[in-house]
């Protein structure tokens, strides 16, 4: 077995690999797991916990800039 063959065989697995992931992404199983996923961005808990981290950061940065003063 050359360096040819050897690069042959790994070109072939790395597709069936990718193939195989590829596959696995779109099967139908996965379709509700990703669909939740992809929509917890946009839950209302999830939100009210961003817009309480962005208030605290905020106040965080105010009060930094005045003991700086």
């Amino acid at each position: 077995m050359d360096m040819a063959d050897f690069r042959s065989f790994y070109t072939v697995l790395l597709l069936i690999i990718f193939v195989g992931i590829w596959a696995w992404a779109w099967s139908r199983n996965n379709k509700s797991k990703f669909s939740n996923a992809a929509n917890s961005l946009f839950d209302q808990k999830e939100e009210q916990i961003h817009a309480s981290s962005l208030q605290q950061e905020g106040a965080d940065n105010k009060q930094g800039a005045e003991n700086k003063s």
